[in-house]
């Protein structure tokens, strides 16, 4: 009866235990938004435009042009603009470029600091091949250098390193010269057997 009552706990347990580890299989409805509007237009040189409203009030505007085409400066500039409703209620719009001088975003919920760095590495100053070219042999050459001091380092530390060793060996074989036995005198040699036979005598 004890046996049959603590299975009966043991699975009432498990059980238990499985249904709490259980993750709902239902899932959250969500409300579909209806397009309102959608246009697109893409052009064989790679411009484009689209755009499109949806029924929550979002939307979604950007165009995209090429700029001196078939030349070395050939870029892709795109301009565009977004803007939701956010939970608070409040209309939240971003208007935006992107191009060749990068991704300049200006709105209600880009803090201005953010915006005015952006124009302003927008503003820089294009960078010719010729400067790019002596940019990356100065940068060349620094790393030349950083190499040749790291090998110059690995050098020394081999050296250093090798040394240590060559002053352990001489230590050990100072300390072998010292633990080399001392030579003990002729008379004492003699005098040690003939004290062995006095013993034997002795004994006998």
């Amino acid at each position: 009866m004890f046996k049959i009552a603590i299975c009966l706990l043991a699975l009432a347990t498990g059980a238990l235990s499985a249904s709490i580890g259980q993750v709902s299989s239902t899932t959250e409805k969500r409300e579909i938004v209806p397009l309102l509007k959608f246009e697109t237009d893409k052009q064989p040189d790679g411009s484009f435009h689209f755009s499109y409203e949806g029924g929550d009030q979002s939307m979604r505007s950007e165009q995209g042009v090429i700029e001196n085409a078939g030349t070395e400066d050939e870029a892709l500039e795109v301009s565009g603009m977004y803007s939701y409703i956010d939970a608070d209620g409040n209309t939240v719009v971003v208007h935006y470029t992107a191009g060749k001088n990068g991704f300049v975003p200006v709105g209600t919920i880009i803090p201005a600091e953010i915006t005015a760095l952006a124009k302003a590495a927008a503003d820089l100053p294009k960078v010719s091949e010729e400067e790019e070219q002596k940019y990356k042999s100065r940068r060349s050459r620094s790393q030349d250098v950083e190499k040749d001091a790291a090998v110059a380092v690995e050098k020394k530390d081999a050296v250093v390193a090798v040394e240590k060793k060559d002053a352990v060996v001489a230590k050990e074989s100072v300390i072998v010269a010292k633990s080399e036995p001392l030579p003990v005198p002729e008379a004492e040699v003699k005098a040690a057997p003939a004290a062995a036979k006095e013993v034997e005598t002795k004994t006998a």
